[in-house]
């Protein structure tokens, strides 16, 4: 009976190594995947007029290396467009760290990183990286949100400063430029409870939801 037994439990060791590595396929392809980073807040956070401009807004990278979300960006700004990649701060055969399309004439793939200083998300080369958070990056069970260090804890974040910029270009006739953005905020991320923002700044917890780019 024992001889009969054997085959069948070879052929199930093997189904299940396929499922397992069709699996694995399946998800490396899907890591691999350029997307878009969408936005999204609970209905009950903040005030109507803040989830009006952030929920399901892009996250936008501008020329000054930092990342924004918004609903009118401008023309200087490209859209979050990237993929997990090999990190090689983390182990081998990772994909653990994070790229993205950069706005610059031409476009190119940067590393995106965690400013330890600052908490503001960044992008840059390799070096701009070094001695800050370049992940962990990963998603949740779904599959469907950026995570970073295994938590969510991504805020929205909008200065004293963009406020008042915004104001004066209103003032001065020039909100609808090329040049201006209606509701910008920026993009951070809270890793030990206390980001360290100045006097008057707003801030909304968000997730950052995976969009597929289009090809």
């Amino acid at each position: 009976m024992m001889s009969t037994m054997v085959p069948t439990i070879i052929g199930l060791n093997e189904a299940t190594k396929g499922a397992r590595d069709q699996e694995e396929n399946r998800r490396s392809e899907s890591r691999s995947q350029r997307c878009h980073l969408i936005a999204t807040c609970e209905v009950s956070a903040g005030s109507r007029a803040q989830r009006q401009q952030i929920h399901n807004a892009k996250v936008y990278l501008d020329q000054d290396y930092k990342f924004y979300i918004t609903k009118y960006p401008s023309s200087r700004m490209g859209p979050f467009t990237g993929q997990y990649y090999e990190h090689p701060a983390f182990e081998e055969n990772n994909s653990s760290g994070l790229i993205t399309m950069s706005p610059e004439n031409p476009p190119l793939a940067r590393w995106v990183y965690l400013d330890k200083e600052t908490n503001e998300v960044k992008y840059g080369g390799r070096k701009d990286g070094e001695g800050n958070v370049c992940g962990p990056f990963d998603w949740t069970e779904d599959e469907q949100y950026v995570t970073l260090q295994g938590n969510e804890r991504w805020l929205a974040v909008r200065l004293p400063e963009d406020t008042r910029k915004e104001q004066e270009l209103e003032d001065l006739g020039l909100a609808d430029g090329d040049d201006a953005v209606k509701g910008l905020w920026r993009l951070y991320f809270d890793r030990s409870g206390s980001v360290g923002l100045p006097e008057g700044a707003e801030t909304m917890q968000i997730r950052l939801k995976r969009e597929p780019a289009e090809e």
